[in-house]
């Protein structure tokens, strides 16, 4: 399996005239797959969003991290 590179940008900001902080998140990421059966086919939406969901909030956590 040939891995594909994954950019990330992550900073943060004071805001002076809002007084807040401002975290900006940017990432390029690779293609993600996931496979799942189902018996009717309207299950797929939710369970596929759940999945890519899933892996996305692991990459982005990580991204974050280091």
């Amino acid at each position: 399996m040939r891995m594909q590179l994954m950019t990330s940008d992550f900073t943060v900001t004071k805001n002076a005239e809002l007084g807040l902080y401002e975290g900006v998140f940017t990432i390029d990421l690779p293609a993600i797959t996931v496979t799942r059966y189902k018996a009717d086919r309207n299950d797929f939406k939710y369970e596929m969003r759940r999945a890519v969901g899933e892996i996305v909030e692991e990459i982005v956590e990580k991204a974050i991290d280091d």
